[in-house]
């Protein structure tokens, strides 16, 4: 049995496992650190149905986590109509949602903050041999989103403010800064043209960024959840909430 959140109506754990989660994820919590912190020293390499990407050193890796691929199976399975499509993969780390994009035949632009992660992208599109535009960006500042079909987001959401550029892909700052300053720059798109796919977890703050969101007038739609052994994951789009101002 699983319980539901009553704001999106999401599923949740039943009782033994909501039991077990605080205690096994403080005892994993090290041992994930420590894996993590060897990952980011040394380069990984990464496949995904055909794609084989290189990780260097620093850069989020998308192996260990499911967020990227509960993500890049949605968009999988949407095949032939991705064909064609404007789209932007913002926070795009090694790059391998922009190469599935481009693989599907969409039009793709990577954005990353971090120089060396936009470098990282670069080189998994030469190695998978697919064409991708990279810019070095901090989330849409001096992007023109007005043409665009889609925008994928993979966010950092854990609440505390980033020592380095690789923390950037976990923390979002204290204060949530992170979305403070990514929603008013989405709410300045046209939702009803360009759809926006945010990947969130029941780790992070949901009904807190949620209220962020709102307070620009925008909502979060569920469209996927995917558990993998205590985490719940979920796909959301961004849009427009009617009557808004």
């Amino acid at each position: 049995m699983t319980a539901r959140n009553d704001l999106w109506d999401l599923p949740r754990h039943g009782r033994l496992v909501r039991f077990l989660r605080g205690p096994v994820r403080r005892r994993l919590s090290p041992v994930l650190q420590r894996r993590f912190h060897r990952r980011y020293a040394v380069v990984q390499r990464w496949r995904w149905r055909g794609l084989d990407i290189v990780i260097q050193p620093g850069i989020f890796p998308p192996g260990p986590t499911i967020s990227t691929t509960v993500l890049l199976d949605h968009l999988s399975a949407r095949g032939d109509a991705l064909r064609g499509v404007q789209a932007f993969d913002l926070g795009s780390g090694t790059g391998i949602v922009a190469l599935a994009l481009a693989q599907a035949g969409a039009i793709v632009t990577a954005s990353d903050i971090n120089p060396r992660a936009a470098a990282n992208v670069i080189e998994n599109a030469a190695l998978n041999r697919l064409q991708i535009s990279v810019v070095v960006a901090d989330q849409l500042k001096g992007i023109d989103g007005s043409g665009l079909d889609l925008i994928t987001i993979t966010p950092p959401y854990y609440p505390a403010d980033p020592a380095t550029a690789a923390e950037r892909a976990w923390f979002c700052g204290r204060d949530f800064d992170y979305f403070r300053r990514l929603f008013p720059q989405l709410a300045a798109l046209d939702l009803h043209r360009t759809e926006v796919l945010m990947m969130l977890s029941e780790d992070c703050a949901l009904e807190h960024i949620a209220a962020i969101a709102g307070g620009h007038g925008l909502g979060l739609d569920l469209v996927h959840a995917r558990r993998r052994w205590l985490e719940w994951t979920f796909l959301f789009r961004v849009v427009a909430r009617e009557g808004a101002t």
